[in-house]
């Protein structure tokens, strides 16, 4: 975690009192002032001084009228295209809504590579559960990691069905190589066509020594505690 460079600390001062004709009490009173420290890391210097509480609250004023005025584009270096997406998503998503990520790097992949709000609600708890992993993993079929850019299926020379699967979330340790997958329908929701299609990637992933991991909608939604543990157990 970055070190912020500035630190204020509260401290009382005594301060003579006068009398009306400006000539001095013996009494004097504790008024409370802060000590603002600015220090540059690495270049052994610093800056001090001690500011009133005024001066410090027109301070804070000005650093959220910044803040304010720094836009979604400018926070997270992304088009202002991207930005109305993830902005829509804050004000609007439930997941945005809970969220301790926003504003960072991982709102980039969460609202913007990302497929559906079964994979952004893994995502989350992944990050929070400190795994590491990749997200939409694209392996070919003698199981090696394979550009998807510019692949279409009219492409004779840059061909999609040299993709196997692109796996939602890939996680490598030692020797296990695990590709997990979220699915929007339940097992017995989906068609035969579409079973036998997951049962033959499946099929191959497993010869080319990889794991597999599916999980419904149904469990993303409801067993997400049994979901992390188990893909927990896997990569330990």
């Amino acid at each position: 975690m970055a070190r912020i460079p500035i630190s204020i600390k509260k401290i009382k001062v005594e301060a003579p009192q006068y009398r009306l004709d400006n000539t001095p009490l013996n009494d004097k009173s504790e008024i409370v002032e802060y000590l603002f420290k600015i220090e540059e890391k690495g270049q052994n210097w610093e800056k001090t001084f001690i500011c009133d509480r005024k001066t410090l609250i027109d301070f804070r004023n000005l650093l959220t009228e910044r803040l304010e005025s720094t836009t979604t584009s400018e926070v997270l270096s992304i088009s202002k295209e991207d930005a109305i997406i993830i902005d829509e998503h804050y004000n609007s998503d439930d997941l945005c809504k809970s969220c301790n990520y926003k504003l960072t790097d991982y709102c980039k992949t969460c609202l913007l590579t990302l497929q559906s709000p079964l994979e952004r609600k893994l995502f989350l708890e992944l990050n929070k559960a400190y795994v590491k992993f990749e997200t939409q993993y694209p392996i070919n079929w003698k199981g090696e990691r394979i550009s998807i850019e510019g692949k279409s299926y009219n492409n004779p020379l840059n061909n999609f069905k040299d993709v196997l699967t692109v796996s939602d979330f890939y996680i490598q340790r030692k020797n296990v190589k695990l590709c997990i997958y979220t699915d929007g329908h339940s097992y017995h929701e989906r068609t035969e066509e579409q079973a036998q299609h997951d049962r033959n990637i499946d099929r191959k992933l497993q010869e080319l020594g990889f794991k597999v991991l599916r999980y419904t909608g149904k469990d993303v939604l409801t067993k997400m505690e049994d979901i992390i543990s188990e893909i927990k157990n896997w990569i330990n």
